[in-house]
């Protein structure tokens, strides 16, 4: 509607300032979301305009709630648990393995840091779990911008996301690719977006979740190109990713670090990256802007956080830590 497009505009084009202040306003005066082929998904343009809304305010949340405390020398005395939203093999799954290893490894191997992989729901299932889960610091959540979002996905959660989570740290922005099977008629990116400007509604592409950072980067892909596609959500990356291998949905964005490694043993074929500039990993895939989208610019980020109420010390004990970790060579 006209109503909807003019608060997408308007909250497209928000300063810093008043991030905070104005996003429940947009959202609910929008009332952008609605539900598409039987799950809760989102109005395209709207996603993508509250997208860096919602991560700029997560990040604002996580510089204010992270004072220099005496830090208790007592913590960890037993072993921490990341709770993984999401199937084995994505990147949420990865990074929660590595800041895990990471975690030990600082610890002097005093303790162990186990993953929790509660998969399913756009999140929404591990998100439970963390939520009602002591604030002790011996739970933690790996959370994607999905998270961010969920509340004006779904009608009803079974959490406040504001108020029963505080966040630790972020832990990396990363792009992603555009996939299509090896044996896919599109070998560039104009293929894709001509084959489904032929064909408005046929051609599908498979997300992590509804909400979940690949629909976020489709959806934008679909918002910019004037072109319509078909939602196909999974419980995670890797079932996504399956399908789009075997051929049996079209395409995904989805990010490095999960698909990297099927692009490169030949099991995917990347048509561009969602960043302003290639990536060294993959300097002969052109971005999504110079495929024919200029300014398609999407970066997701990843973040740690904990049950609301976890000790402010434990908090800044586990940023101290993630701030080692980058620093670390191998990391």
């Amino acid at each position: 509607t006209k109503r909807s497009a003019a608060c997408t505009r308007a909250a497209h084009n928000l300063q810093a300032p008043q991030i905070v202040h104005n996003r429940e306003l947009i959202v609910h005066n929008c009332r952008a979301f609605t539900p598409h082929r039987g799950a809760s998904t989102v109005n395209k343009g709207a996603l993508m305009r509250l997208q860096p809304i919602l991560c700029a305010a997560m990040l604002s949340a996580m510089f204010l709630a992270a004072p220099v405390l005496a830090q208790p020398a007592a913590y960890p005395d037993k072993p921490v648990r990341i709770v993984v939203p999401f199937p084995p093999g994505g990147a949420a799954d990865i990074f929660a393995r590595l800041v895990g290893q990471k975690y030990g490894e600082l610890w002097g191997g005093k303790q162990t840091v186990v993953v929790d992989n509660r998969a399913g729901a756009g999140g929404i299932i591990g998100s439970d779990v963390t939520a009602k889960s002591p604030a002790d610091g011996y739970t933690l959540l790996m959370v994607t911008v999905g998270h961010a979002l969920n509340p004006f996905v779904y009608s009803k959660l079974p959490y406040d996301t504001r108020k029963d989570f505080t966040p630790v740290g972020v832990i990396a922005n990363v792009p992603s690719l555009v996939v299509v099977a090896p044996g896919s008629a599109a070998v560039a990116l104009k293929d894709l977006m001509t084959g489904a400007k032929a064909a408005p509604g046929k051609l599908t592409f498979a997300t992590s979740g509804a909400g979940s950072t690949s629909h976020i980067g489709a959806a934008l892909l679909e918002s910019m190109g004037g072109i319509d596609l078909v939602h196909v959500p999974y419980k995670g990356a890797a079932p996504a990713l399956q399908d789009v291998m075997a051929g049996r949905v079209d395409l995904s964005v989805d990010i490095i670090l999960s698909s990297l490694p099927l692009v490169q043993g030949g099991k995917l074929r990347a048509l561009a990256i969602s960043s302003p500039k290639r990536s060294p990993l993959l300097p002969q895939v052109p971005t999504v802007a110079e495929s024919g989208l200029p300014g398609y610019d999407f970066m997701s980020w990843y973040m740690l956080v904990a049950p609301a109420g976890t000790p402010a010390p434990i908090l800044e004990k586990l940023n101290e830590d993630l701030r080692k970790m980058a620093a670390m060579p191998d990391v």
